[in-house]
């Protein structure tokens, strides 16, 4: 029985070992003979990744097995139109797109039986703007003594007419100061004398750590990124024929802009002979495409037009809304239309950059643009603007930022209202609260009506953080009638006209008692409200009736000027 075992076991053991020889022989049959020296093909790129900016270019190798092969056996493709790549390999980024991952160039040979694959990182380029905010302005190279040297003789008489110093705040930053900044890098492209600020274009970000190095330099705040574009510095015709055109007072000379002054009783002013003479209103806007060229306003006063916009100086070459916004106030087209201050004299002052969209950078041309109103001595200004939500990745206002006292054009439009200046906002168009300049306290903040005194569905309003109702009063602002780019009577909507319509009243009220403040007239268009005795959102004060506000300005002339 034990040698049955062990015949059994070596009997298992040959079976076994006679399967795997036939096994072996099957596969050695079946698969060609591979020497141990041969390997596949191999095919690579270098560099296998490249990290590039826009206009950036790289030569890339192909090698098969080790060795470099010729431009013309290779094919290149790209899976963007991002990057072109040549017959040689040599690939260039042309655009960049912030949302597109995973780009590469792929070089294949052979009849596409081998590729490589070069992945690809793409950076913008991008140029910056800095906002440099100073400790202070340094020693300066005026005196107070001499106002002259930095300000107009117009600027200075509306101070003194007012009672108003002419203080530090009026001083320029130092020439010193402003040295050291371009000494570092970039163009300084704005600046505030009044909120101590400095705007600098570079290409490299990197230069904020530098800048923040000087002594002076308490902060650098991002304001813009972007392509770089080439300024357009376009020579204008700063001042259009002025054409005074004796009319009367009835509603078939006003024509389609009758509603426009009719709801504030605004031609009671008119035919007393207070049509704005002899005050200057600048007015802040988006732009005034061909305003010179245009048939209806070419006889208007412009004392002067500028484009306080870093690429492009000219105010006439880009933007149609502050046509619209001009026109309310200056017309003067008997029988066709006429605006309600068509004897006021107007600068026009650019300050949005409407092809770059919105961003921080808008705020430190707005101020510019004040600052510069202030010294050429406009006794108002109209600013149909609002500053809320900016373009990503810059951080927009929250509701607890309009406190009156906080946003940069908020304290630049108070300081301005300081040194003399009426100044006239729209209140915005949609939204529970109002933005920059809107929510000062010291500004003429408007929204909008029907012809009927309805409130629009449009106008932003709200309370401030400290407790304050805006918009302060309303005026027209659906269905108003305007001039076009063409010259012709065509209907708008938006605060953006309501505001305009009640400067241009406010102008001949102040023509009319030009003894009274800025503030005492702020004080009167309230209380010349329909609501003044129980003000109440939206409408706020309400609608101002410029017959009241006449005899209300009578009334405190008699009391404060005796």
């Amino acid at each position: 029985m034990k040698m049955m075992k062990i015949k059994l076991f070596f009997f298992v053991i040959w079976e076994i070992l006679f399967l795997v020889a036939c096994q072996e022989n099957t596969k050695k049959d079946n698969e060609p003979f591979i020497p141990e020296d041969v390997v596949p093909d191999k095919l690579t790129i270098e560099p296998e990744s490249i990290d590039l900016k826009v206009g950036e270019s790289c030569q890339l190798v192909v090698k098969l097995n080790g060795t470099p092969l010729e431009g013309n056996e290779v094919q290149w493709t790209s899976n963007s139109s991002l990057l072109d790549v040549d017959d040689n390999g040599k690939v260039t980024v042309v655009d960049y797109d912030e949302f597109i991952s995973g780009l590469n160039v792929k070089a294949t040979v052979k009849g596409g039986q081998l590729f490589a694959i070069c992945r690809v990182s793409v950076h913008q380029l991008y140029n910056y703007k800095l906002r440099l905010i100073l400790k202070d302005k340094g020693r300066s190279e005026y005196s107070l003594s001499e106002p002259e040297r930095f300000l107009s003789s117009r600027a200075i008489e509306r101070r003194h007419k007012q009672d108003i110093d002419i203080d530090d705040l009026d001083l320029p930053i130092s020439k010193n100061y402003l040295a050291q900044i371009e000494e570092i890098g970039g163009t300084i492209i704005a600046q505030s004398k009044w909120l101590k600020t400095v705007c600098v274009q570079c290409p490299d970000e990197d230069l904020i750590d530098k800048y923040k190095e000087l002594p002076f330099v308490e902060d650098v705040i991002k304001v813009w990124r972007g392509k770089d574009r080439e300024q357009n510095q376009d020579n204008y015709e700063d001042y259009p024929l002025y054409i005074k055109n004796i009319q009367d007072y009835s509603s078939e000379n006003y024509a389609e802009a009758w509603e426009n002054i009719a709801l504030h009783k605004g031609q009671l002013l008119h035919e007393r002979g207070f049509r704005g003479e002899g005050i200057d209103i600048a007015v802040i806007d988006a732009g005034f495409i061909n305003l010179p060229q245009n048939s209806v306003l070419n006889n208007i006063r412009i004392k002067g037009a500028r484009s306080f916009i870093y690429e492009d100086t000219n105010p006439y070459n880009t933007d149609e809304h502050g046509i619209g916004v001009v026109a309310c106030m200056a017309t003067d087209r008997s029988g066709y239309y006429v605006g309600t201050a068509p004897d006021a004299a107007y600068w026009l002052l650019r300050s949005e950059d409407v092809i770059s969209g919105d961003y921080p950078v808008e705020e430190d041309y707005w101020v510019a643009a004040m600052e510069y109103a202030d010294s050429v001595g406009v006794d108002l200004v109209n600013t149909s603007l609002s500053y809320i939500e900016y373009e990503w990745p810059f951080t927009s206002y929250k509701y607890e930022d309009m406190d009156g006292r906080t946003a940069m054009p908020t304290r630049a439009a108070d300081i301005a209202v300081d040194k003399g200046i009426f100044v006239v906002c729209c209140a915005g168009n949609g939204g529970s609260w109002v933005g920059t300049p809107a929510d000062s306290p010291n500004v003429l903040t408007v929204g909008a009506v029907t012809a009927s005194g309805n409130i629009v569905s449009f106008t932003a309003y709200g309370m401030t953080v400290d407790g304050r109702m805006k918009p302060d009063v309303m005026s027209l602002g659906s269905g108003v009638s305007t001039i076009d780019v063409n010259g012709n009577v065509v209907i708008k909507s938006g605060t953006s006209y309501a505001s305009p319509i009640l400067c241009g009243l406010v102008a001949c009220l102040w023509q009319a008692y030009p003894e009274l403040t800025n503030k005492q007239l702020l004080d009167i268009l309230k209380r010349s409200s329909d609501r003044y005795v129980d003000p109440a959102l939206p409408y706020g004060y309400g609608i101002c009736d410029m017959e009241k506000a006449f005899h209300l300005a009578e009334e405190i002339r008699h009391i404060d000027y005796r």
